[in-house]
């Protein structure tokens, strides 16, 4: 799903690349329980693990790309697309705040972990007739949208820690879309 890096007042990176594999790999971590095998935290730029229902903004760190951000394409009456900011000084933006929910919060707790299921949804000051209309989900023709909606089990995106090594940056992810009983996709 592009080249994408997140960050927050906080910071988080993640970053879209091909890889030949969409496989989750547990690692060993520190559990409660020592026979347990957890996945790993997401952590952005600053180190802290991103957490349900916090805000984030999502940036490219890669030469080219900027903040992730919520508009209107179309003379809709919701906002409805999901688009990145170019990083040239006239069209660099700030980004729209995001924050990862899941269907319940007994599902893993409330830090975000790698290959994990989540719902990314805009945070936004809008009417009530748009407020459920912030949701990511990809349409028909593979574009990321809104309109998407907490439980629906094609809407799940997940968070996957790659090896790119950029200078000044850590913490380095890219978003994958998860939708139920389909392979996930870049």
């Amino acid at each position: 799903l592009s080249f994408l890096v997140l960050s927050s007042t906080l910071s988080l990176v993640a970053f879209a690349r091909s890889f030949s594999s969409e496989n989750p790999i547990v690692l060993p971590t520190t559990c409660h329980d020592d026979d347990n095998l957890v996945l790993p935290e997401v952590y952005d730029q600053d180190g802290n693990p991103l957490r349900i229902g916090e805000r984030y903004i999502i940036k490219n760190p890669l030469l080219g790309g900027g903040a992730v951000y919520l508009d209107n394409i179309g003379n809709l009456q919701c906002p409805n697309a999901v688009l990145q900011h170019m990083s040239i000084p006239q069209f660099l933006g700030k980004g729209t705040p995001v924050m990862f929910v899941r269907k319940s919060e007994s599902d893993y707790g409330d830090v975000v972990r790698v290959m994990t299921g989540v719902y990314i949804k805009f945070f936004v000051k809008t009417s009530k007739l748009c407020v459920d209309e912030t949701v990511w989900k990809v349409n028909h023709e593979q574009l990321v949208v809104t309109g998407g909606n907490v439980g629906n089990e094609n809407d799940i995106f997940k968070i996957k820690k790659t090896d790119l090594v950029i200078p000044g940056m850590k913490n380095v992810y890219k978003l994958l879309h998860c939708p139920s009983h389909l392979q996930c996709k870049n």
